[in-house]
């Protein structure tokens, strides 16, 4: 019994002593969460639903708030749990679990105006904190307007150098400020990222799921006003990687890299059909520059390879190259292109577009080519075909050139085939005026009839109409013209030469003052006398003309042109020579006006199947409907 007492007054003075243990412990820790709430400005503090138990401790609700320079930052939990174990000086929390935690931070501590993060992150937590924290839900709003929403894990809290951040879907919210670029102008819009993540104190690891939005906008130019609608960027599978220092909170490196799909529902830009476009590309970069590769396609097929580069602090660049093919990369011109002439079909060949864009802070400067690969099709009712060469163009500040050291075109048939067409030369002009500009010809020849024609080099400026371009003939065969007049019977020999002023207004295409003339010694020319018979009624002097032109060898030939805007062709003719049946051969002279007109004449030789089916159909359809327009 007396065993029994002393061990009951053991026990007594045992719990009498955990007991004041005890109070001593809550009594340290009260005072020692005193001192933290007033360190860090704790103010309002509220908990609802406690639960104490010997593993620990949990809360239905939780809240607590603080002031700093004005600003109230606010923090509220539920369904929060803290678990401890035991040790001989007290508890010790173990980990932390939240249901649901929703942080506001309305300006960055310490420095509100910067509106920057603080100089460095506190490298000793409160004791009372445990060493794994985790949040299934976290709402976390901070400056700007960002918000992130998703699931984090915190572990190694009592170590900094080993603190550890996870998560497996974190959301994040932010808006786009209005900012420009050398002239374009990101609007104000929204990034939403989805990704999943491993945060140490040195590096982090993030891959993003989904994708952003984005809006974008040329801003300085009315005439080149760009809007994206409804931009979205896929960038599941591209990985992030930084290394830092939290405890400065510095960022020593950064790289990402990953594949990236970008859409816009439509794309408004005046030289732009609207339509859908995607970029099919990988993304790559670090915190000096950004890089994108990729292809870039829209709705009506249009396909091109993309290289963007965006060093951090040097120039903007984008690359892009594109090839369209025959008749299926006209009409993909066609559906893309605002200024797609409706009148131009590609049948045949390639178009190859390089251009390389820069974004300097005083404006837009591009540079590129665009290559012909053996391009025929129809422009109107003119056929043509073997379209070789190339076109450099560039583009800086408020000026365009556009230049070419040769083209070649194989033929061109209005009617009258024109071949080995070489042309080199440039253009130059201002972007608010590129029609007002300036025409640079070295070289501009084609062969004719079996002769050739040329326009002397020389500059035009197209703000002065009308042009005057003096094509110079040489070599023209004149029995090769007579083949093509659309009249059976016409013979002749010799061969011409001669000067035409060409002159082009807004008005059309005349002739003013043309000279031809046929070279020595002369030729022949034969017109069937059926053909003139009826000019020669009751007129003697007609008739000899007529009988004369059956067969006649002239040693003198010259003529006037002059072709008026309305399509009418006066040829005023000089003949010299004679006829072996007229006045046995003594010398004749005849002058001749000859009409013509030359849309009919050109009608004419296409119906006749000299150009080409499509030719002929397109005059067969175009002549139907003014016939049925006229009824």
């Amino acid at each position: 019994m007396a065993g029994f007492m002393t061990l009951r007054r053991a026990l007594l003075w045992l719990l009498a002593l955990l007991f004041l243990l005890l109070l001593a412990g809550g009594w340290y820790a009260r005072v020692a969460w005193d001192d933290w709430r007033h360190e860090y400005g704790i103010g309002d503090l509220q908990w609802q639903g406690i639960d104490v138990s010997l593993t620990g401790v949990q809360l239905e609700r939780f809240s607590v708030t603080t002031t700093q320079d004005g600003q109230r930052y606010s923090a509220a939990a539920e369904a929060l749990s803290l678990g401890w174990s035991w040790h001989w000086y007290g508890p010790v929390p173990d980990v932390a679990s939240v249901g649901r935690l929703t942080v506001d931070i309305p300006a960055w501590p310490g420095s509100v105006s910067q509106n920057e993060p603080g100089e460095s992150a506190p490298a000793e937590l409160p004791l009372w904190l445990p060493d794994q924290v985790i949040i299934d839900q976290l709402i976390l709003t901070l400056p700007q307007g960002i918000r992130a929403e998703g699931d984090l894990a915190v572990s190694q809290l009592s170590r900094p150098d080993e603190r550890e951040l996870v998560t497996n879907a974190m959301r994040v919210e932010t808006p786009i400020p209005a900012t420009t670029l050398a002239g374009w102008a990101l609007q104000e819009g929204r990034v939403d990222l989805l990704f999943s993540g491993r945060a140490d104190p040195q590096t982090a690891t993030v891959e993003f799921e989904e994708e952003t939005k984005l809006a974008l906008a040329r801003m300085d130019a009315p005439d080149s006003v760009a809007q994206l609608d409804n931009v979205r960027m896929n960038l599941a599978g591209t990985t992030l990687h930084t290394e830092h220092s939290l405890q400065a909170m510095a960022l020593e490196s950064l790289e990402f890299e990953g594949p990236v799909v970008a859409t816009a529902a439509a794309i408004h830009q005046p030289q732009l059909r609207p339509q859908p476009w995607r970029l099919d590309g990988r993304l790559q970069g670090s915190h000096e520059t950004f890089r994108l590769d990729g292809t870039l396609s829209s709705d009506a097929g249009a396909s091109a390879n993309v290289a963007f580069r965006l060093p951090f602090k040097g120039i903007p660049a984008l690359d892009a190259n594109m090839i369209t093919t025959g008749a299926k990369g006209n009409q993909v011109l066609a559906d893309t292109f605002t200024a797609w002439p409706g009148e131009l079909e590609i049948g045949e060949g390639s178009i190859n577009t390089t251009l390389a864009l820069r974004f300097p802070e005083d404006g837009l400067s591009l540079r590129g080519e665009v290559g012909f690969d053996g391009l025929g099709g129809l422009f109107g009712r003119t056929a043509w075909s073997g379209l070789d060469g190339e076109v450099a163009i560039e583009l800086a500040g408020d000026r365009l050139d556009a230049d070419t050291s040769g083209l070649a075109v194989a033929t061109v048939n209005p009617g009258i085939v024109l071949s080995e067409l070489r042309l080199a030369g440039g253009y130059s002009s201002k972007t608010e005026q590129i029609t007002a500009g300036t025409l640079r010809l070295g070289e501009a020849t084609a062969e004719l009839l079996g002769g050739s024609v040329r326009i002397e080099p020389g500059e035009w400026h197209l703000s002065e109409m009308p042009l005057r371009f003096p094509l110079e003939l040489s070599g023209i065969e004149l029995s090769q013209l007579m083949e093509v007049y659309p009249a059976e019977g016409l013979a002749g020999s010799g061969i011409l030469r001669g000067t035409v002023p060409l002159r082009i207004g807004k008005q059309g295409i005349s002739i003013d003052g043309g000279k031809v003339e046929a070279q020595a010694p002369g030729g022949s020319l034969k017109l069937p006398a059926d053909r003139l018979r009826g000019m020669a009624q009751n007129n003697e002097a007609m008739a000899l003309v007529v009988q004369a032109m059956e067969n006649f060898n002239y040693t003198v030939l010259n003529s006037t042109v002059d072709y008026d805007e309305d399509g009418k062709l006066i040829l005023g003719l000089r003949l010299e020579g004679s006829s072996p049946e007229v006045r046995d051969g003594h010398p004749i002279v005849l002058n001749i006006n000859l009409e013509e007109d030359i849309p009919a004449l050109l009608t004419s030789l296409q119906l006749s199947g000299r150009v080409n089916e499509a030719v002929t159909e397109k005059v067969r359809n175009l002549l139907e409907k003014r016939d049925s327009e006229r009824q």
